[in-house]
């Protein structure tokens, strides 16, 4: 049998099927053909040779809370979106979800503009709000009024198989008034169209004194959680978020994550709290899926592989980060029947990167440094048994982090040479 491309040589690490191993991958017609040793160079078209310390083949990476709405929202007004293959198969990502950038006024445009255009296999949920992110403001949802069931239903109809959830933001004054209310219409979308609701928690403008009234609010989300619903921003440290009076909320989200609740983390560059991971780590409570939550502003702050690196600083192992992207996540969006695994039989999505020792430094939202042991950097995504090389990186000097000041910044030729060999 001759295969259309055969990686060799390559540290496979699948911890959803417990496959720890060295091990070759043949792939033809864009599709997994074997997971074995030593399958004879001789027998494929194409063979990509992974050597390398460190190095390591996954499942294809999952982003389950990013933004690719690219060119429906409008820059100057709305928030700008990231291109889908930018922080997708050019990153090391082979899926992303969009997670709610838009609402039914223009969600068309993803539709007809981005999805099929992509090499990237996107995932589309849809805001409640009408116009989401489009419009200057702080709220996805200003007035009751906004969140137009009709509309929606409408959309759904016409648009079979585009809206695989729905997204709502507890941010703004209206949540302070209705929180209950809104939560209470945007479920019942949900439950309607039978697609899961994805929430987020922690408002970064919300002021202080608000803290109790906003918590009153995510207890109330929480309990109305049921299987397959995900919560995102975990780690928020900002108003709104689990840590505030914990001891009243770490029961209701293990109640929630025992009902089949997703618990997202969707760092950002405004909800990811250093602190508030540890807590959580300690307390048997992290998240069970990593996400980038990236805009066109965040694509210079970090990727979904440095997003991976700072969970590793904050305690956990690379095989644990790798499940929360790949297994994990393909569960958490309904698909862990087609992806988050490599076998045989299944798309070939899969992404290849360096796991490269040193002392980072990273920053969260309050601006705390913290260090960890290892960078990642992306080596080859393979999409549908395509193979695509890396953009330049994250930062001006490549992928891997800043290296910690006592170490000094790694130059762009230095971490070019770790992220290839």
């Amino acid at each position: 049998m001759t295969y259309d491309l055969l990686l060799v040589n390559g540290h496979v690490l699948d911890p959803g099927q417990g496959i720890d191993d060295r091990l070759d991958i043949a792939i033809t017609g864009g599709r997994i053909a074997a997971v074995q040793r030593e399958i004879p160079p001789g027998q494929a078209r194409q063979v990509l040779d992974l050597s390398g310390t460190g190095r390591y083949v996954v499942p294809g990476l999952i982003d389950v809370h990013t933004h690719v709405a690219y060119g429906a929202t409008t820059p100057g007004v709305g928030m700008q979106c990231c291109a889908p293959d930018f922080i997708g198969v050019e990153s090391g990502v082979t899926t992303v979800l969009d997670a709610g950038s838009v609402g039914v006024a223009n969600v068309g445009v993803l539709a007809a503009h981005v999805v099929d255009q992509a090499r990237t296999r996107i995932i589309c949920y849809l805001n409640v709000g009408s116009h989401a992110h489009s419009m200057p403001g702080k709220a996805d949802v200003s007035a009751l009024t906004d969140i137009n069931a009709d509309a929606i239903r409408a959309c759904v109809a016409a648009n079979p198989g585009l809206v695989r959830g729905f997204k709502l933001r507890l941010v703004g004054p209206l949540v302070l008034t209705d929180g209950e209310e809104i939560v209470t219409r945007s479920k019942a979308l949900a439950r309607e169209h039978g697609v899961p609701l994805m929430v987020h928690i922690g408002d970064l403008f919300g002021a202080a004194e608000t803290a109790a009234r906003m918590q009153e609010v995510t207890r109330f989300l929480i309990e109305s959680f049921g299987p397959g619903d995900i919560l995102t921003h975990l780690c928020t440290p900002n108003v709104g978020g689990v840590m505030h009076a914990f001891d009243q909320t770490a029961p209701l989200l293990a109640a929630a994550r025992a009902r089949g609740v997703v618990l997202d983390s969707a760092l950002g560059m405004g909800n990811f709290g250093y602190r508030v991971a540890k807590e959580q780590h300690a307390a048997g409570l992290g998240p069970d899926t990593i996400s980038s939550d990236l805009t066109v502003f965040g694509q210079t702050f970090h990727s979904l592989l440095e997003c991976m690196a700072k969970f590793m600083a904050v305690g956990y192992s690379l095989s644990e980060v790798v499940e929360m992207t790949t297994a994990n996540a393909a569960r958490a969006i309904g698909l862990d029947d087609t992806l988050g695994a490599i076998a045989v039989g299944r798309e070939a999505d899969l992404t290849v990167f360096d796991m490269v020792p040193g002392e980072f430094e990273f920053t969260d939202t309050v601006k705390e440094s913290f260090t960890g042991e290892a960078g990642l950097a992306p080596v080859q995504t393979i999409r549908a048994g395509v193979p695509y090389a890396p953009r330049w990186g994250t930062h001006p000097w490549g992928w891997l982090p800043a290296r910690a000041k006592a170490v000094g910044n790694p130059s762009p030729a230095a971490t070019a040479v770790a992220a290839t060999s």
